[in-house]
């Protein structure tokens, strides 16, 4: 089985199935001339003043404005995009290119289900579901409970889309994602060059040991039959997932202070996927090919083993696809 194949069949699903309103802005308070030789008159000034504070903290905020999620500066510059043939990349992560990137800005963390549910309530967007009711993880449109800090999954490239325009924001180009991941010296992961399963939500963590699959078979023998089965039933969101809250691995952070860019879940970005797009892309901002049939996906997610944790390492899915093991964040531009 080739490498486009072998990766074709490591799954982003479960184990079932296999295959901004406007803020509020306020000025500074005018200093209140408090009369120190008259307490009780500065116990009233004070009050006075706490009130007010009080009372601007507590206007109701609507819309997506005054729910932002911290994003991260990303400046702008070069970095080394792809992978040589070191014997763990795939044909489609070559060749290796330093590529420009003007400055731009990224979520720190994956979108969570708490921040998604906000969208949800003030757009009447369609909630995450999964065309098996055992892979969907909102019930009765709330997220699956104690699942609210992790990162939404049962979402389309559509969706990600849409909750991103909400804020004012866009998804990030695959350029801008693995930029922000790897920094801009050509690292394999975000924390360094040495694979380490204590770092990132993947296969390995779960297993406490270096988890890599040769083929969808391995994957099976994981993840429905084996370690990953039994770990899932005891451990999954509905017996089944295995997210975890977001930023739980603080010293796998990129170069730039961003969290989970391997594992947790994999992340749509704005490319259409095509195998051998690198050979004839522009090496200033790339856009992306002009495909058709699939979407690019970044990071890896729970169910992935360690190679596809690379910040290198592309995947995709049909843009239609509402995966467990596929979620995003947002991007905008810096000027």
């Amino acid at each position: 089985m080739g490498t486009q194949s072998t990766k074709a069949a490591l799954r982003h699903d479960g184990l079932t199935v296999i295959k901004k309103s406007r803020g509020l802005l306020v000025g500074p308070l005018g200093r209140s001339r408090l009369r120190w030789g008259n307490r009780e008159s500065a116990l009233t000034d004070f009050l006075a003043t706490a009130l007010i504070v009080l009372a601007i903290c507590h206007v109701p905020a609507v819309g997506a404005s005054s729910l932002p999620d911290e994003t991260v500066l990303i400046p702008a510059g070069e970095f080394f995009m792809g992978s040589p043939d070191d014997g763990s990349s795939f044909d489609d992560e070559r060749p290796q290119r330093k590529v420009f990137v003007g400055s731009f800005r990224i979520h720190r963390h994956e979108v969570t289900n708490a921040r998604y549910k906000r969208f949800v309530d003030a757009t009447g967007h369609r909630t995450p579901s999964h065309e098996n009711p055992r892979l969907t993880l909102w019930l009765n449109g709330e997220p699956f409970p104690g699942s609210e800090q992790h990162p939404v999954v049962n979402v389309s490239w559509d969706d990600a889309l849409a909750y991103c325009r909400w804020l004012g924001m866009r998804l990030p180009t695959e350029a801008e994602w693995e930029k922000a991941a790897r920094g801009t010296d050509g690292r394999r992961y975000p924390w360094g060059n040495e694979w380490n399963g204590h770092l990132a939500n993947s296969a390995s963590h779960w297993a406490d040991r270096t988890i890599e699959f040769k083929d969808g078979g391995e994957w099976k023998a994981f993840w429905i039959t084996g370690d990953g089965a039994r770990i899932a039933r005891e451990h999954g969101l509905n017996g089944e997932v295995l997210t975890l809250p977001v930023g739980s691995f603080p010293g796998g952070s990129s170069p730039y202070g961003l969290l989970d860019m391997a594992g947790n879940v994999s992340e749509w970005v704005q490319d259409w996927y095509e195998p051998y797009s690198y050979l004839h892309a522009p090496l200033s901002d790339p856009q992306g090919p002009d495909g058709r049939l699939l979407k690019v996906v970044r990071g890896g997610s729970w169910l992935k083993p360690a190679r596809n944790l690379r910040t290198s390492d592309r995947d995709y899915s049909s843009p239609a696809d509402r995966a467990t093991g596929i979620g995003f964040r947002c991007a905008q531009d810096a000027w």
